[in-house]
């Protein structure tokens, strides 16, 4: 079954500044494409979705399209995407 703790701890990294948006879209968006099994709850796969979508729309330039976030937009959605996980691993 999939779990939300590895998205969380790459939010995280990411709004924190741990590492870079780029870093985190590197990461993020084979570890949501890869990620097997189904998730615990409706809410857990929508912020592991929200996560996903914030990484590729911060590296759309790699599939021919401008970026639609920059790195202040990519941390500050990362955090609110984190915080949401938080509490729903609660």
């Amino acid at each position: 079954m999939a779990t939300l703790e590895p998205f969380l701890v790459l939010a995280e990294a990411v709004s924190e500044g741990r590492i870079s948006p780029s870093e985190f879209s590197v990461v993020c968006l084979p570890l949501y494409k890869g990620y097997g099994g189904p998730y615990p709850t409706a809410e857990q796969y929508e912020a592991a979705t929200d996560l996903f979508y914030v990484a590729h729309d911060y590296d759309s330039a790699g599939i021919g399209m401008p970026d639609l976030l920059n790195d202040d937009q990519v941390r500050l959605k990362a955090a609110d995407i984190a915080r949401r996980m938080r509490m729903l691993l609660q």
